[in-house]
């Protein structure tokens, strides 16, 4: 994974508020060797890696946004753009207090933390414009993003307290985050609020105490996927969660094949994936070919006729599945084209399979998602359904829209998964209508 740092050299100048004068800086900040703060400066029409700016505001922003930077997921971003308190808890230009600040998002999942970056956009003369971005999100550690954040946050208090601003509102909050973190209690209840979008000490206590029964039964990963998946109902949120996991679903047993473990030294989530589909495919005694319908209901246990005839009541946000109280599963699909349930089977089975490594008690929660989850459950299923290698010998260096169709009907999958795979694995150029960036953001 990438590693995130800050860097900053303290140069500092008189100001009417002596917080933001006396931790003035040049600041860098590079993911891995990459620098995200590079940037052409108009003024004196010269080219640097660092922004000279006030860290203040910036250790602020990280404060303020603490609990939620590290546990409040990205929503569905790709119908609608997040609400406006989200995008300023999660985007560092609402550090602002008058400085220019490069567009870099982050957004936790329960593994890391991604990180979103887009150069200046536009023609618009600006003192400053950002000249690099990202064309994907890149994967942060998530301790090595607490450590990174929580060293800028304390160099700035040591810099105040050098100059003997001793009472800063900066000092109070990280206190406040740092008492918090010491005890289990208020971690939890901080955790639970920035799950579910509030700030800390802002969520009812009835809300809280309905959020710890649902993640006690349906595990603490899946209850935040399936907050994040129904975040744009935020006033009916949990509700929407409790009579989608109530509702009438599929019994399933799956079969016990799909119970192993995977070596790998590589902690992308998508690369796992893979490793998991092929060892499964190998299992199966089937590495090439199309997967037969009859095979996916048969490793999951569920009724061919079943689920033929399964019919979702209204438009859920997510597919769960979950312990039937009878020693079995409860599946509650949401896809009514026959190729989209293939994958939605496909995905139920990653689920399952990397459940059995991380939590095995969890329920399955498939959701239109960015988190570390989904992303294992789309590439599981494309790999799973749509073998790589497989699809490149079949398009035998064919790359044209009439044989990437034909090569999706023939396992059995969408375009957009045959499209997909070839560009995952470059035999197809990446393409991106956000420049870097998961939803369409201001210029």
């Amino acid at each position: 994974m990438t590693k995130l740092h800050i860097t900053h050299e303290w140069s500092s100048y008189d100001d009417s508020i002596a917080e933001v004068g006396e931790t003035t800086a040049r600041v860098g900040i590079f993911l891995d060797n990459y620098c995200l703060t590079k940037n052409h400066d108009i003024f004196s029409k010269t080219i640097r890696d660092q922004i000279h700016v006030s860290l203040y505001p910036l250790a602020m922003w990280f404060a303020s946004s603490w609990w939620r930077l590290h546990y409040e997921v990205l929503p569905d971003s790709a119908r609608k753009t997040p609400p406006h308190d989200w995008r300023m808890s999660h985007e560092m230009t609402a550090a602002n207090m008058g400085f220019v600040w490069p567009q870099i998002m982050f957004s936790p999942d329960n593994e890391s933390v991604q990180v979103w970056a887009q150069a200046s956009q536009g023609h618009k003369e600006e003192a400053v414009r950002f000249l690099n971005g990202l064309d994907h999100a890149f994967s942060v550690p998530k301790d090595q993003f607490t450590r990174e954040t929580a060293s800028l946050i304390i160099d700035v208090i040591a810099r105040l307290h050098e100059v003997g601003c001793k009472d800063s509102d900066l000092a109070t909050i990280w206190g406040f985050i740092s008492e918090d973190l010491k005890n289990p209690t208020e971690h939890n209840k901080r955790r639970l609020e920035a799950v579910l979008g509030f700030d800390p000490e802002s969520c009812p206590e009835k809300i809280i105490m309905q959020a710890i029964d649902l993640e006690e039964k349906i595990g603490t990963d899946s209850f935040s996927e399936l907050a994040g998946a129904y975040a744009l109902d935020a006033d009916n949120r949990l509700n929407a969660i409790q009579s989608l996991i109530q509702a009438e679903g599929l019994e399933g047993n799956p079969d016990d094949i799909l119970v192993f473990n995977v070596e790998s030294v590589t902690r992308e989530p998508w690369e796992f994936a893979v490793l998991a589909a092929r060892e499964l495919r190998k299992r199966l005694g089937d590495t090439l070919g199309p997967l037969e319908n009859s095979s996916l209901y048969s490793l999951l246990g569920l009724p061919a006729a079943g689920f033929k005839d399964w019919l979702p009541a209204g438009r859920a946000k997510a597919s769960v599945a979950g312990p039937d109280g009878h020693g079995k599963m409860k599946f509650i699909p949401r896809r009514v084209h026959p190729v989209a349930q293939r994958f939605e089977l496909a995905r139920f089975v990653g689920d399952y399979v990397r459940a059995k490594w991380h939590t095995p008690e969890a329920w399955l929660v498939s959701a239109d998602l960015s988190t570390a989850r989904q992303k294992f459950q789309r590439a599981f299923a494309a790999e799973f359904l749509c073998p790589i290698n497989s699809l490149v010998e079949f398009l035998n260096g064919d790359f044209s829209e009439p044989a990437l169709e034909d090569a999706a009907s023939h396992f059995l999958v969408s375009e957009r998964t045959v499209d997909s795979l070839l560009m995952n694995n470059g035999y197809l150029p990446r393409y991106t209508t956000t420049y870097g960036m998961p939803y369409s953001v201001a210029s």
